[in-house]
């Protein structure tokens, strides 16, 4: 939906002749632009000829509220609009839905140009103060791009600047220039551009699937896509080609969407996903992905372990041997974690020894001796060291690049690489270790909904990341967005993002509120921790900034309510396996809400997780300090855990 000054003079227009019984007559062909995108977006509709228009339900309520608004000096006349404004686009309605899910709150970065467009307040109340939140207005064109379901038709000509676009994301000055094209896509929600300001743009999860169709058909006729089309395919689905007018046959042939005895052609599928979305509109949710510098690193050193074990069986990729590999490379050769270093030591000793760690790295030689110059009191570097690794690996773990398990031969725990895993290290090879952020991967993953665009900065991030180039996503990109959907994730929480979490509500908190929760030094601490959270699905951080818990995020909370913050790795893939077996072993008590265990069930507990003895009875005591099991069951925490693990996945 795309109303800018033409578009709103057109629908008073329309209105003006309806209040005098008659239909608003287009003589010229140079006016008639506007009304054909207000009869794509469902606002206008072709009267007795097709020079006439008239205002349809949704049109006739958008001029209503256009009208109120400027008697009541929220917005001026259509008339006095800079012929570029965008009154209502795609990031408007991006940024009214993200205040809807915020509470109504605008929050900062989107209140001056929802309020220019007269869809915010500040309004004061004696418990909260002043707040800026969207008004009735701003919820009513909510409701009408949500109702008025907008036309499909793509022309031959419409069809060739589709398919040679690049999909997005991209700069909006990118955009190729060819009339009245952009607005006419925008019309039929097959583009979107980005909150606050529209400087960037990418084809709608509807707009790529219409240029994939269009991609894999035949466009030989004027029409190459509209509704009709559509409807005849489902009849051949439900029919067969018989249940088909011989004309009707003989365009979806011509267009190469079906074959001589009816059978789907590639168009023809991909014309059915087009429908799928059109008609239901149901887009999956905004999912992302998150992978630290160290993360790559022991990716790399797992592999290098296995290697060994080719010539001496005795070396495997335990958490101990993992942490070897690390020692053994000169400090130089790690110049990309010093970011990650510096975030850890900041976090655990204050920002004079964040900085400190900057200057120290050029002047030690190894990572045994940078852990020793911090914590050097008896054995402590070392032990810093590990559970910085075991960190790391319980994160690779939760993302489903690594598995842990029992190495018969040698009784211990073992790490290897998931299918998945293999395919980020091929990566790493080819592009280098890099930051992945979630924003970066979320500049990708939110292209495929209804109306979303990435934020500038996420833009940037993704292309600094190498995720996205030339106007689409690059291999890494689709790498990452496939990750996002497809790896079965487990949750982990470190113990500064379980501070972070236990400050975040449900909903109605922006980032620059929660980095007020800490002190300034630690704003970029805080700004990782999101990022983990936000690639662990356990929240989401909207277009205007605002941060709402997922499904799964609000039982994470909910369940780590209570866990004090002082314990390292609180909830870990290792912790979700041992309660599953549990669960699996144990009896569930309905009304308790509670998985007891037998005493003689202990033993196949631990087999089923597939965990050293050691590791199990580490981590069983962990579970039981955050509160998730007792001495013979599971607490209602624990099954909240195993809940939110099934809403994860789904």
């Amino acid at each position: 939906m795309v109303i800018r000054k033409e578009h709103a003079l057109a629908l008073l227009n329309a209105k003006a002749q309806e209040e005098k019984g008659l239909s608003c007559q287009i003589t010229i062909k140079a006016e008639e632009d506007p009304y054909v995108e207000l009869e794509l977006q469902n606002l206008l509709e072709q009267g007795t000829s097709p020079v006439e228009y008239v205002l349809t339900y949704w049109g006739r309520n958008l001029v209503y509220l256009l009208e109120e608004m400027i008697q009541k000096g929220l917005i001026s006349h259509p008339s006095e609009w800079d012929e570029r404004f965008r009154w209502i686009g795609s990031e408007v309605i991006a940024m009214i839905e993200a205040a809807i899910n915020s509470g109504g709150l605008t929050g900062e970065e989107t209140f001056e140009p929802l309020k220019k467009r007269g869809f915010a307040q500040e309004t004061h109340e004696e418990k909260r103060g002043w707040f800026k939140e969207i008004n009735d207005y701003a919820r009513s064109i909510y409701e009408i791009y949500i109702k008025a379901k907008p036309r499909l038709v793509i022309s031959k000509e419409l069809a060739s600047y589709i398919s040679s676009m690049p999909t997005g994301p991209a700069e909006t000055k990118m955009l190729p220039e060819h009339g009245r094209f952009p607005l006419i896509l925008e019309s039929m929600r097959l583009i979107s551009f980005s909150v606050p300001n529209s400087d960037v743009y990418t084809l709608s999860g509807l707009g790529q699937a219409v240029q994939k169709t269009i991609q894999t058909m035949a466009p030989s006729l004027e029409t190459v896509i509209n509704e009709d089309y559509m409807y005849a395919l489902l009849k051949v689905l439900d029919s067969g080609i018989d249940g088909l007018t011989a004309q009707e046959a003989e365009v979806l042939q011509e267009l190469a969407f079906i074959d001589a005895e009816g059978n789907l052609l590639p168009g023809g599928e991909n014309l059915l996903e087009v429908y799928r979305l059109w008609s239901e509109r149901h887009y999956r949710p905004v999912k992302t992905f998150n992978l630290e510098t160290l993360d790559q690193e022991l990716l790399i050193g797992i592999e290098k372990v296995w290697e060994k074990n080719k010539t001496n069986p005795e070396i495997v990729p335990t958490a101990e041997e993992i942490v070897h590999y690390l020692m053994e490379k000169p400090l130089k050769e790690y110049k990309h974690l010093v970011e990650f270093y510096g975030r850890m030591i900041n976090q655990a000793m204050g920002y004079q020894k964040k900085e400190e760690l900057k200057k120290k790295w050029a002047e030690l030689f190894n990572i045994e001796q940078l852990f020793k110059h911090f914590w050097e009191k008896g054995n402590q570097w070392y032990e810093k060291l590990y559970d910085t690794v075991k960190e790391s690996l319980y994160s690779l773990e939760s993302f489903n690049l690594i598995t842990s398990e029992l190495d018969e031969k040698t009784g211990k725990t073992v790490y290897k690489l998931t299918p998945h895993g293999k395919e980020v290290l091929k990566d790493i090879k080819e592009k280098g270790v890099r930051e992945i952020t979630a924003t970066g991967v979320k500049a990708v993953t939110i292209t495929k909904t209804e109306f979303g665009a990435p934020n500038y900065h996420w833009y940037e991030e993704a292309v600094k990341q190498h995720l996205v180039g030339g106007g689409y996503p690059t291999k890494s990109g689709q790498l990452y967005e496939n990750l996002a959907y497809n790896i079965k994730r487990l949750p982990h929480l470190t113990r500064f993002e379980l501070m972070v979490l236990h400050k975040i509500p449900e909903y109605g908190m922006f980032l620059d509120e929660l980095f007020k929760e800490f002190d300034e030094t630690l704003k970029e601490e805080v700004q990782y921790a999101v990022n983990k959270l936000e690639a662990r699905y356990i929240l989401d951080v909207l277009p205007n900034n605002g941060i709402v818990l997922t499904e799964p995020g609000k039982l994470i909370k909910k369940a780590l309510s209570g866990v004090p913050e002082g314990i390292a790795n609180p909830i870990n893939p290792l912790i979700v396996r041992i309660l599953q077996a549990i669960k699996q072993v144990g009896n569930l008590y309905v009304k308790e809400r509670k998985v007891r265990i037998l005493p003689r069930n202990w033993e196949e507990a631990l087999k089923i997780s597939g965990l050293d003895k050691e590791t199990f009875e580490k981590e069983i005591a962990v579970a039981r300090l955050a509160g998730f099991i007792g001495r013979t069951s599971i607490h209602e925490s624990g099954l909240e855990i195993l809940e939110a693990v099934e809403l994860l996945n789904k």
